[in-house]
């Protein structure tokens, strides 16, 4: 299956680079002195596009990973987001912290690499803290996924409101730091931006490794496959879905730290924003199939940025929703998504 996505990942890659090539030939061709810097321009939005759709398939994959094993559209995802930055800045920046209720006032600076694994630590622990306290009581009393949805709805609103409270509403940093850039050919890349695209593509490789190599991944699958026979089977499917609970919100975290190094800041409700690109991938890629929220999330980071070449970059959201419609048209059940019988 992850053969399978690459591959219809690069043949979505391909089929762009020879659009684009084929439009800076044909600019080429007519003598204008602007073809050289729209083919630049084309090459390097591409790019970025790949790297948009690495860090966003951070969080998609873990949104996934929650519908295939509970059939729950988790809306305080993008919270999930968010709360790795902010809790990744609240640990590294060198700041008095004040609380309403505490009578004294403390600071925490950290150096940035521990504060980075601190908050992904911290962003896991959430996560079992959400499932314990939350969503094993819902699925335990039989609550339907309609009343779910709507907790989740609910929870994303009180998380999206107490960060705002708790940092501000202003974007925030997570370094200041000046990024170097460095020059390949038509495409201009920062260190940062190297560093976040090797993570990412390592921490996926480590996701599809877990699902596909080890004991607790293959009890995933099956779990996501049919609940009731992998229970019967011997599988805990509480225990299960918990880890996958915490693997989503340490995902999802450790996408918000990348996200914000890569745009250079994060404001309180990025995460918020992001959900609905969240969501278009995972169902673009196929409902519940991980590998297909990857391919699902490179198709709208690339849609979403070579977009802006054309259209005004308030657009590039739109333009990548609207794909997912004409996508979903052709094969409703998504690109790696098995179609299924009704009736």
């Amino acid at each position: 299956m992850l053969l399978r996505a690459v591959a219809v990942f690069l043949v979505v890659a391909v089929a762009i680079t020879v659009a684009l090539s084929t439009g800076g030939s044909a600019d080429a061709a007519t003598g204008s002195a602007a073809s050289g810097g729209g083919s630049s321009l084309l090459l390097q939005n591409l790019f970025n596009g790949i790297v948009f759709g690495l860090l966003l398939a951070l969080a998609s994959v873990g949104l996934s990973l929650i519908y295939g094993t509970t059939a729950l559209s988790n809306f305080a995802h993008g919270e999930m987001v968010t709360f790795g930055a902010m809790i990744t800045y609240f640990l590294a920046t060198p700041q008095a912290v004040t609380f309403p209720l505490l009578p004294f006032e403390f600071k925490i600076n950290m150096p940035f690499l521990p504060a980075v694994l601190v908050g992904i630590a911290i962003a896991v622990f959430f996560g079992w803290v959400q499932d314990k306290m939350i969503w094993s009581q819902l699925r335990r009393r039989r609550v339907g996924m309609v009343q779910q949805m709507i907790v989740s709805i609910g929870l994303s609103l009180a998380l999206v409101n107490f960060i705002q409270w708790w940092m501000g509403g202003r974007p925030v940093r997570l370094t200041t730091s000046i990024d170097p850039r460095h020059q390949y050919g038509p495409i201009s890349v920062g260190n940062v931006t190297l560093i976040s695209m090797a993570i990412a593509i390592i921490a996926l490789i480590g996701v599809a490794f877990f699902l596909q190599r080890t004991r607790l991944g293959r009890a995933t699958r099956a779990v996501s496959d049919n609940p009731a026979l992998a229970s019967a089977s011997g599988i805990k499917v509480d225990s299960i879905i918990r880890i996958v609970w915490m693997m989503a919100a340490g995902l999802a975290a450790l996408g918000g730290i990348l996200l914000a190094l890569y745009q250079q800041g994060i404001g309180f409700d990025d995460g918020t924003k992001l959900l609905m690109m969240m969501f278009a991938a995972v169902t673009l890629g196929g409902l519940g199939h991980p590998y297909g929220a990857l391919v699902g999330s490179l198709i709208i980071g690339i849609v979403a940025e070579v977009s802006t070449v054309w259209l005004a970059p308030d657009l590039k959201f739109a333009t990548a929703l609207f794909i997912l419609i004409i996508v979903l048209l052709v094969r409703p059940q998504g690109i790696l998504g098995r179609a299924e019988r009704v009736g």
